[in-house]
């Protein structure tokens, strides 16, 4: 989730968008997104579509509770 109020505004990796691309392309994709962010997509025999990759610490934020 995003918090604005300290600094977060979004997220790096948007994986849902690769997965609803990949969809509607009807094929894999490979996504490099923001500084570390790697984002792969492939189809499955069933018509779904599975999403998954990597990410990398861009930078470390305490949040107090």
């Amino acid at each position: 989730s995003f918090v604005p109020d300290y600094g977060i505004g979004e997220d790096e990796a948007t994986g849902s968008a690769a997965l609803t691309l990949s969809a509607r392309l009807g094929r894999a994709l490979t996504v490099h997104q923001g500084v570390g962010s790697l984002i792969t997509t492939r189809l499955l025999h069933d018509g779904f579509v599975e999403v998954g990759g990597r990410t990398e610490p861009v930078e470390v934020r305490e949040v107090p509770v």
